[in-house]
C-alpha cells in the first residue's frame, strides 16, 4: 500500500508549474518606418502589448523627454489581434508612437513604461495590474540633401500652406484705424501639427499687431496621421503712411519626390490714407474745454477769501478760526484688536 503513495509523490515532484502560473505579459517594439530616417520626419515606433487573456483597461504610456527627440503618445485606437505562444493565447494590442528628430545625428529612444490591467478569463471579477518596459532603441537621423543651410527642416508628404485675408490688403483702400486679419493654415500628411513653425508676427512702426493663440490639431484615421496648425494675426494700422505687411517662406523636404520644396507667402505693401472721422475724434479730445467758472461764482469766492484774510489778521479771530477748523478733523479710534507683541 505504500508503493503507490510513493510513486504519486515522486510524480508530483517532477511536474512543472502549471501554464496559468507561467503566463506573463509581454511587450515588443520596433521602428516601422523604413530607412533612411530623415531629420524632421515623423517616424513610427510600433509597440505591441501582449496580455495572457483579455485587456481590462486602456494602457497608459509614460512618455520620456529625451534631448534631441520629440516623442508623441499614440493617437486613436490600437489594432487588436490574438496570438498563441506555446499553449498560451495572448490578446495583442498594436500602438503607434510618433518619434521625430529635428536635427540629424545618432538618436536614442529610451525605454517606454506602459501600464495596463488584464483578466485571464472574461468573467474574472478581479483584474491584474501589469507594467512593461520597451527596450532602448537607436537609429540614425539623416539630413536631407540640399537642406544643410536651412536649419531645422520638415520632412513630410503633401504639405500645404494656405493664406486668407479679411479684408484683402491688395484691393482695399486703407485708412488709419483699419484692421487686416491674416489666417495661415499649415497641413501635412504624417506630420503632427505641433511641428509646424509659428508664423512670425514681427514689429512694424505705426502698426499694432495682435496674434491669437495657434490652433493645433491632429487627425488619425486607419493609421494615417494628418496634422494642422492655424495662426491668426490682426494688423491695425494706426497712422497714415506707407507700410509693408511681411511675407514668409517655408522650405521643406518632400518625402515622396525626394527633393526640397518651398512655399512663399508674399508681403503686402499698403498705403494708408488719413481717416477724417478718426482725425475729428482726436481733435475733439485734444481741445476738450475744461470746467467753466461763472462770474457770480468768482465774485462769491473773492468775498469769502477776503473775509477769511481779515479774520486771520487779528490774534483773537485767528484762534476762533483754528478752533472751528479743529472740529472738522477726523477722530482716530483705538482698534478693537490691538496688534500683538
Amino acid at each position: 500500500m505504500r508503493f503507490p503513495t510513493l510513486y504519486l509523490l515522486l510524480a508530483c515532484a517532477f511536474v512543472g508549474p502549471t501554464p496559468t502560473l507561467a503566463q506573463e505579459t509581454k511587450v515588443r517594439s520596433a521602428l516601422a518606418s523604413p530607412p533612411p530616417c530623415y531629420a524632421g520626419q515623423k517616424l513610427t515606433l510600433a509597440v505591441e502589448l501582449l496580455a495572457p487573456g483579455y485587456f481590462a483597461s486602456a494602457p497608459t504610456f509614460d512618455m520620456p523627454d529625451p534631448h534631441g527627440l520629440v516623442i508623441i503618445p499614440p493617437i486613436g485606437s490600437p489594432i487588436v489581434s490574438s496570438e498563441t505562444v506555446g499553449a498560451i493565447t495572448y490578446t495583442v494590442q498594436r500602438h503607434e508612437v510618433s518619434v521625430l528628430a529635428p536635427e540629424a545625428g545618432e538618436k536614442v529612444i529610451p525605454p517606454l513604461t506602459i501600464r495596463f490591467r488584464y483578466k485571464r478569463a472574461p468573467l474574472d471579477k478581479e483584474s491584474i495590474a501589469a507594467t512593461v518596459h520597451t527596450p532602448e532603441l537607436k537609429f540614425q537621423a539623416v539630413q536631407p540633401p540640399g537642406t544643410e543651410a536651412l536649419g531645422q527642416i520638415i520632412s513630410a508628404r503633401e504639405l500645404t500652406v494656405t493664406e486668407t485675408w479679411k479684408p484683402d490688403p491688395a484691393t482695399t483702400k486703407a485708412k488709419a484705424g483699419d484692421a487686416f486679419t491674416r489666417t495661415i493654415t499649415f497641413s501635412a500628411q504624417d506630420m503632427p501639427g505641433m511641428m509646424f513653425p509659428p508664423f512670425p508676427d514681427g514689429k512694424i512702426d505705426g502698426v499694432a499687431i495682435y496674434p491669437k493663440d495657434p490652433v493645433v490639431k491632429d487627425h488619425s484615421e486607419r493609421g494615417n496621421l494628418t496634422g494642422q496648425r492655424v495662426d491668426t494675426i490682426t494688423y491695425l494700422v494706426q497712422h497714415p503712411g506707407h507700410y509693408t505687411l511681411p511675407g514668409a517662406k517655408l522650405s521643406w523636404w518632400d518625402l515622396d519626390a525626394a527633393q526640397v520644396r518651398a512655399i512663399e507667402l508674399p508681403s503686402h505693401a499698403i498705403n494708408v490714407a488719413p481717416n477724417p472721422a478718426l482725425a475729428s475724434t482726436q481733435a475733439a479730445v485734444a481741445v476738450a474745454p475744461g470746467p467753466r467758472w461763472s462770474a457770480p461764482f468768482i465774485a462769491i469766492a473773492l468775498v469769502v477769501t477776503t473775509t477769511l484774510a481779515l479774520l486771520l489778521a487779528s490774534h483773537r479771530s485767528r484762534r476762533w478760526v483754528l478752533h472751528w477748523i479743529s472740529a472738522l478733523r477726523p477722530v482716530h479710534l483705538q482698534p478693537l484688536n490691538p496688534p500683538g507683541p
